[in-house]
């Protein structure tokens, strides 16, 4: 008896985590659509990181805490490339600090730092390419940040938790007792720097996905030994080829309501194994997130759906290849493992 009702319980409980993620990914898409706001695909991205499995509802402070916190990293952002030109020695030096530190406060988590690095980094380098383009990408992510947090809000309301998550907790401490945080904060900025130099001085505007995945990848300075990489290419080229899949069946019935039916068939599958026991939950994840980001290109494109799949992953996998070799390198000459002779 109490096996059957461990059973139901667990079932109950996944069931109303994909129905929570689906309801709240497909409001947030269908309420920046109808509104016309831009790139309403990243409502739908944003609420899928905030209803993904594991994930606790939000609190109404917590809420307006992550808009004012991401538009005030934007906007520092803005500011840093608002003089960039002129003083590109002092922003250059500034940048430095971001990632010297980005890499040094480990009592932060993880997506907070490397939301902090992505868009004090990012903002310049759009100042630079084109001046009015960076506040209008602010103004576009924070208003699409909000429709996200609202429709979280909305999916926790209807669909509420019945049991309460507790998240893992990251000891800090191993990372401070195995690694030397000095070193690996020195080959952060000695892996990231020259990437912004080259961005910052070339100004390539098709490979601003490289840019950021350098960011996001570089935040690990462990990838060299993990496969957190084969993640990142098998993730975004399942996600790539569903939406080429998805944008294919489309052009046959070219119609909103079948672009939503269409939405929706994809996001059942996806969300499906998001809340499964495997261990590929975080392809699929990830996968699911990629998905929007393509379909949102290839609508809005003349460009080949397949053309778009494969400039991404290029994209991707030249960053990979770049941040993998360049801790191999630096950290054959300043390894930040401490090791048991240093410990005496």
């Amino acid at each position: 008896m109490l096996d059957r009702l461990a059973l139901h319980t667990k079932l109950s409980y996944r069931t109303n985590g994909i129905i929570r993620c689906l309801f709240g990914v497909m409001f947030a898409l269908l309420f920046a659509t109808v509104n016309n706001v831009m790139s309403p695909q990243i409502a739908a991205i944003f609420t899928i990181l905030f209803l993904d499995k594991g994930k606790n509802a939000l609190g109404l402070k917590k809420s307006i805490g992550i808009i004012i916190g991401i538009y005030g990293l934007g906007l520092a952002g803005l500011v840093l490339g608002s003089f960039v030109q002129d003083f590109m020695v002092i922003t250059l030096l500034l940048v430095g600090l971001v990632i010297f530190w980005s890499f040094k406060l480990v009592i932060i988590p993880v997506p907070v730092r490397m939301l902090f690095l992505s868009l004090t980094l990012l903002f310049p380098f759009l100042s630079l390419t084109a001046e009015p383009l960076g506040g209008l990408v602010l103004m576009d992510m924070t208003l699409n940040l909000a429709i996200a947090l609202v429709a979280t809000q909305l999916a926790f309301f209807i669909f509420p938790e019945t049991v309460t998550i507790t998240p893992p907790v990251v000891a800090n401490n191993e990372l401070t007792e195995k690694f030397n945080l000095d070193k690996i904060a020195i080959n952060g900025v000695l892996v990231i720097m020259p990437a912004v130099l080259y961005f910052y001085f070339f100004r390539p505007n098709t490979m601003v996905i490289t840019f950021a995945y350098i960011m996001m990848l570089a935040l690990d300075p462990l990838i060299y030994k993990s496969k957190k990489s084969l993640v990142y290419i098998v993730a975004n080229f399942f996600g790539g080829l569903a939406a080429v899949f998805a944008y294919n069946l489309l052009t046959i019935t070219p119609t909103f309501f079948f672009y939503i039916f269409l939405l929706l068939a994809f996001g059942v599958y996806f969300v499906y194994q998001m809340f499964s026991d495997k261990k590929t939950v975080a392809i699929y994840a990830m996968a699911y997130r990629t998905f929007f980001v393509v379909m949102g290109v290839i609508v809005t494109s003349s460009d080949t759906a397949g053309d778009k799949v494969l400039d991404r992953l290029i994209g991707i996998l030249i960053a990979i290849v770049y941040v993998v070799l360049a801790y191999k390198i630096i950290s054959y000459f300043n390894d930040p493992e401490i090791h048991e002779t240093e410990k005496i």
